[in-house]
This record gives structure tokens, C-alpha cells and sequence, in this order.
């Protein structure tokens, strides 16, 4: 074995794990370069926008067209040494061998180990056992083959490549990888989840085409010790009514179910006060194992004001901590008796199928019992990550059946839905409003049907329950190429915020990296084109419905200084007569929405007899602005006085003379901790 060198000089085609200077698949999440603005769309579809990442559309071209060696992927995995318990973000050590398949590996031939290269992992590497990652690697072989390493990437994400030298590899030989063998361990994924995989790819013939070894090891990675408490309930409810309420305890990037340093899951009572006089709910409740907990709340007759309840979770002993308590206050909680429920949605996130973490089932077992949603969209991608909807029907078969038992009408409302990862005209996300659905796929293999185009993917969804969400649109990684009209029947809607940050103006708080001028959803809107607000995660780390509680997002605690500060997210509020998918269809085609960068901000709109539009709003920390945004003519935003005192409550008008002026009206609400709303838009 030779020490590291400089890789050979093939493609990277992303489906086979081949590799070249930058990986495909690390772009998705990267800033690309910067392109000129797409044109307007007034004179027709550009078939070929000047933003258009072609590099990215002929890596998975090449991939598709790619002749694979029988040997390929070939051999089988296994981990012979591993610790009993990964914990997120800590330092471990695992022994992982590759026995080699019947078609052997030639002399040139190479095998790749890649971590899963999202959040975190340790890049694997040969050249220093100070550094986390380093790699031993020992062969056992009967022809005396041996291999040379070389490193691609950075600290994290990054793979390493073992290319066969001096003779060829031949079945039943065995490489193994000490992966973690310096003196600093090598650092697992910072999310928690099941099915990690440290992913083994084989290229037998050296041409530089490789596909992944199917049993490459899964790893199950624990969260970190408990530090914070999130406590959530409804946003509506009757008077009189018994609704439900969850409260969690989480480790500091929002994994549930962390345990205390001997392995035991932290079950503590749980302290509930802030009840009104007329309400009724219990004053301690406890944990089970997963962590969380829910309990049934009786609220009492009409209030004018929000309610929101508090929590205290005690803390074990950690001689590095100082708060022996994790505190949390619910969102706001109206009693209101009119027809209308809001319920909270996520719309769009990934699990470790395509580029996230975790499984299917875990990403919507947190979305119910940690996170609350009323509705959720599981979106992995058509053609991208390690692996690809398009190519696996076992995964996408995994999603619809997990949506199938999940779902549950009046409780939890599940919708199939992926996501069309267009490097030309932007991505989307298909939402489909029953169990069965189609990935059409934004890049095919030549003779099969296409869907390449907006045109395309709705003409083959057209008549079907089913929406597509324009999203991320006026920035990284690449913007929506809104020279193609949104269709009125299919896409009634766009998501105006999530991780990514905001893509509604370039005055907006949280503008998304990368923005083009023209790109914008107010630009949209100013074309006469309708779409109402939401807001969805587009989250990575298992966590739908809470990514602006990540570290990884943006969020801070308070300090003594400043008050907490919430990250990047989304959420989308829906204002539905009852919790099924055909009413949830129905709001979100009638716009019946509002959009939120993740906390649950309560908002309340109405009309009266001039079209006076009547606001209620009642946030999760006080209001830091409100702001009216005009359409033409004379286009503009106005700053709303509401007083020199952050208040969390706000009652406001937009006179209907004012709002009946202009092409179009949305308000948008800022708290002091970075969270947002946008309300809207409202036409003449």
C-alpha cells in the first residue's frame, strides 16, 4: 500500500460514485456560480436559461448513458468492529471489510468509501493520525495486489479513493478500512437518525464508472445529551374544547430522544402551569421513551388573547452545564369559534434516501410526536444524492407505505410527494393528495418519457390530486426559471421561505444566498401571475416542522446580551375546514395559506363591509416590525407603527380604499428573535 495521491483524471457521474474534482452531489447544498437574471417570461418559455446548470444535467446524462462492468459494485460489506453506541457528532471507530466480489477488481480498478457526505461525517483520509478520519487500510490477498489512497474534499464530506496497484484484486480477497484509527476517532453525522450508511463503491475495470456496494454498512447515531425542551399545541381551538399537546426534550441540535451518558433514556416529570382559570390540563406529565409526551388540554370559554402554556423539563447532571432545567413556553393558542382551523404544515424535507439523514418512518414519526404537524410531505429527490427515487422503487415504495400508515384524517395528515430536481428550470416539489403517486423524473435515460420542463410535469399531472411548489426560486442552488408560467391549476402556490432563507424580495429578512433580480416572487406577482404564500423546510436533518431550532440553520440561544435568536425554516399555515387531504387540497388551491420562516406565528384576517382587511396576529416572541407591501401602481412597502414596545400580541387595518388601489397587497410581521410571517398576498 502507497501513501496518498493525486486521484486519476475521471468524471465524476453521480449515480455510479466515479469522482472528479468537485462531486455533483455536493452542489445541490454549494453556492454555484453566479448567473445573469432569467429574462421575465413575457415573450414564452426559455427553453435554456442563462442560470441553467448544464454541468450538473450532462454529469447525469453521462451517468444514465454510462456501460457499467459486470464487476461494478460487486463484493459484500460488513462492519467487524464498531462501538456499542454512536452519538451525533462524537468521535468513534468502526472496522468495515470488503470482500471482493466474483468479478474481481483490475489493476486501475478502484474502490471508494464515502461516508454519508451531508452532515458531518469525518472525510476518511490516509495521511495523518492527528486528524479525525484517518483510515487504515490492509489488504488480504491471494494474487499480492495492493492499493494506493487519495483523499478528495474537505474536512467533511469528502471520500476516499483506493485505486488496485501492482496486481489485480480477485473474488474472496478482503480490504479493510480502520476508519477512525488515529488518536481523534472519526466524527459521526450531528444529526441523529437510523440507517446512516458508510457508503463502499467499486469501479472492477478502472474506467471510471462505479456503482455503490449494496450492502455497505448502515449505522444507527444517537442524540447528545438533553438540553432543551420544545413545547407545541394547536393554534385554534372551540370553545370548550379538549385539544392535544406535545412537549419534548431535545439535545442542542434538536434530536429527540437523547439519552443520559450511561445510554438511558432521560424520562423526567414534566412541570405544565400557565393555565387560564378556566382551562383544564395536567400539571405533570412524563416522558416515554422516545422522549416526548402528549396530553389532552380542555381550554374554557372565548378569550381575546393568546394563550400559551409553559413547560420544565429537569436536566441530569452534566458537570459542563450550568441549567439544571430545560424551560419552554407553546405557541400562541387562540380561542375562536369561527368555522376555520389553522393547521401547520411541512411540505418539503429529505431523509437519508436522497440527500438527508435518517428513515422515512423516523422523519414522520418526528413530525407528528416532536414536531406537531398537522400535515406532512416527506420530499426526497427524483435524481440526486446517493441515491436516486427514479432508480430505487423500493424507496419510493418505502415512502408511499410509511405515508399509508401514518396517515391518520382529523390527527396527522400524510401526503406522498418528491422532489423534481430540475438543474435547468429550478426545482420543485409534487405533492400528491392520495396514496399512490408517480416520481416523474426530471432526467430519464433516452427512450423513456420525459419531464424535463414545468410544460412536461404538469401536462403528465394534469386531471390527478396533485400540486408542484416552486421553491427556493430566486437563488442558490439554482433559480426557477419562471419564464414558464406557474399553471394556475397545478401550482396555486410557492414556497416564499425555508432553510435556504427567503425568495421573496431582495428587501426581505433572510434573503437566500445567491439571488437574481427577476428571479423574486414579488417579480412574479408584479407580472399579474397569482400566488398565494407558504412556507416549508426543505430541512436535511430529520427534523421537519423544527429546522429553525438547528444550530446548523442559524439558531442561538440567548446569551446575556440578547434574547434567543431562531434560524432559517419554514412552515406552512393552512387554513382548512378540517384535517383531511381533500381539505388541505382544497386550501392550498384556494391560497387559503400564510408562510412562516418556522415559528408559529398566530394570525387571524378578515374583512368587513368597505374591504377593510382586519388583522389579529400573536407571535411566539414579541413583534419587532409590520410591514404593508403595495403592488402597483405607485409599488411599495410602508412600515406599520405599532408602538415603541415589542408587544407579541397586534391587532392592524389596511383600509379597503388603500388595499382596492393596488395590483396586490401582503403584510409581513418580524419578531425580535429573527422569526417571520408573510400574510397574503390579497387582490383587488
Amino acid at each position: 500500500m502507497s501513501g496518498r495521491r493525486k486521484p486519476r483524471g475521471t468524471r465524476f457521474l453521480a449515480g455510479a460514485l466515479a469522482l472528479g474534482t468537485v462531486p455533483a452531489w455536493l452542489a445541490a447544498c454549494g453556492d454555484p456560480e453566479s448567473g445573469e437574471s432569467p429574462s421575465p417570461g413575457v415573450e414564452g418559455p426559455d427553453p435554456a436559461p442563462r442560470t441553467a446548470r448544464m454541468d450538473q444535467v450532462l454529469e447525469f446524462q453521462a451517468d444514465l448513458a454510462a456501460t457499467r462492468h459486470p464487476g461494478d459494485g460487486g463484493g459484500t460489506a460488513r462492519v467487524t468492529e464498531a462501538p456499542d453506541r454512536v452519538v451525533a457528532g462524537a468521535p468513534a471507530r468502526w472496522k468495515i471489510e470488503l470482500t471482493v466480489g466474483e468479478h474481481g477488481i483490475a489493476v486501475g480498478g478502484a474502490i471508494t468509501f464515502l461516508p454519508e457526505p451531508f452532515w458531518g461525517w469525518s472525510t476518511p483520509q490516509a495521511e495523518s493520525d492527528t486528524f479525525p478520519g484517518y483510515t487504515e487500510v490492509s489488504i488480504v490477498s491471494k494474487s499480492g495486489a495492493n492499493v494506493s489512497t487519495a483523499t478528495i474534499g474537505g474536512a467533511e464530506a469528502g471520500m476516499m479513493i483506493l485505486t488496485v496497484t501492482d496486481a489485480a484484486l480477485v473474488a474472496g480477497d478482503t480490504v479493510t478500512l480502520n476508519y477512525g484509527a488515529g488518536e481523534v476517532g472519526a466524527r459521526a453525522d450531528r444529526y441523529a437518525g437510523r440507517g446512516a450508511r458508510l457508503w463502499l463503491g467499486v469501479d472492477a475495470d478502472g474506467d471510471g464508472v462505479r456503482a455503490l456496494v449494496e450492502s455497505s454498512p448502515s449505522i444507527d447515531v444517537e442524540a447528545r445529551f438533553p438540553s432543551r425542551a420544545a413545547l407545541l399545541g394547536p393554534t385554534i381551538a372551540r370553545p370548550n374544547e379538549t385539544v392535544e399537546f406535545s412537549v419534548s426534550v431535545l439535545d442542542e441540535w434538536a434530536n429527540s430522544s437523547p439519552k443520559t451518558e450511561d445510554g438511558a433514556p432521560w424520562r423526567p416529570a414534566v412541570v405544565i402551569d400557565g393555565y387560564p382559570d378556566d382551562w383544564q390540563g395536567p400539571t405533570e406529565v412524563a416522558l416515554e421513551a422516545n422522549g416526548s409526551a402528549t396530553f389532552q388540554v380542555t381550554v374554557g370559554s372565548e378569550r381575546a388573547e393568546a394563550t400559551r402554556l409553559r413547560a420544565s423539563i429537569p436536566l441530569p447532571v452534566d458537570p459542563g452545564r450550568e441549567a439544571t432545567a430545560a424551560n419552554a413556553v407553546s405557541n400562541p393558542l387562540l380561542v375562536d369559534g369561527s368555522e376555520q382551523r389553522i393547521f401547520w404544515a411541512d411540505l418539503h424535507g429529505h431523509s437519508g434516501l436522497s440527500d438527508g439523514t435518517g428513515v422515512p418512518e423516523d422523519y414522520l414519526a418526528y413530525a407528528r410526536n416532536v414536531a406537531r404537524l398537522d400535515v406532512i410531505a416527506l420530499t426526497d429527490h427524483d435524481h440526486f444524492g446517493m441515491t436516486f427515487l427514479d432508480a430505487r422503487s423500493s424507496h419510493w415504495a418505502e415512502i408511499q407505505r410509511c405515508n399509508r400508515e401514518y396517515h391518520e384524517p382529523g390527527r396527522f395528515v400524510t401526503l406522498p410527494g418528491y422532489e423534481w430536481t430540475s438543474w435547468i428550470h429550478g426545482h420543485r416539489h409534487v405533492v400528491y393528495f392520495e396514496d399512490e403517486g408517480k416520481v416523474l423524473s426530471s432526467i430519464t435515460p433516452k427512450g423513456l418519457p420525459a419531464y424535463d420542463t414545468p410544460t412536461k410535469l404538469w401536462d403528465a399531472l394534469r386531471g390527478q390530486p396533485a400540486i408542484t411548489i416552486a421553491h427556493h426560486s430566486s437563488g442558490n442552488p439554482i433559480p426557477v426559471n419562471w419564464t414558464y408560467p406557474p399553471d394556475p391549476e397545478l401550482e396555486p402556490v410557492t414556497e416564499v421561505v425555508s432553510v435556504h432563507g427567503s425568495s421573496e424580495a431582495r428587501d426581505a429578512p433572510h434573503v437566500v444566498a445567491g439571488s437574481r433580480e427577476g428571479a423574486f416572487v414579488r417579480d412574479q406577482l408584479d407580472l399579474g401571475r397569482r400566488l398565494g404564500f407558504i412556507g416549508s423546510g426543505d430541512s436535511h436533518d430529520g427534523h421537519p416542522g423544527l429546522p429553525h431550532l438547528s444550530p446548523g440553520y442559524g439558531w442561538r440561544p440567548a446569551t446575556a446580551r440578547r434574547g434567543e435568536l431562531v434560524g432559517t425554516g419554514g412552515l406552512a399555515a393552512i387554513r382548512a375546514t378540517d384535517l383531511t387531504r381533500a381539505a388541505v387540497h382544497d386550501a392550498l388551491k384556494g391560497r387559503s395559506t400564510y408562510a412562516t420562516s418556522g415559528p408559529r406565528i398566530a394570525i387571524l384576517a378578515s374583512f368587513n363591509g368597505e374591504g377593510d382587511l382586519h388583522v389579529d396576529a400573536a407571535g411566539t416572541a414579541p413583534f419587532r416590525s409590520v410591514e404593508v407591501v403595495y403592488g402597483a401602481p405607485d409599488a411599495g412597502v410602508r412600515r406599520v407603527d405599532i408602538g415603541e414596545t415589542p408587544s407579541p400580541e397586534l391587532t392592524l387595518t389596511v383600509p379597503g380604499n388603500e388595499r382596492k388601489a393596488h395590483a396586490y397587497v401582503y403584510l409581513r410581521f418580524v419578531q425580535v428573535d429573527g422569526g417571520t410571517a408573510w400574510l397574503g398576498p390579497f387582490w383587488p
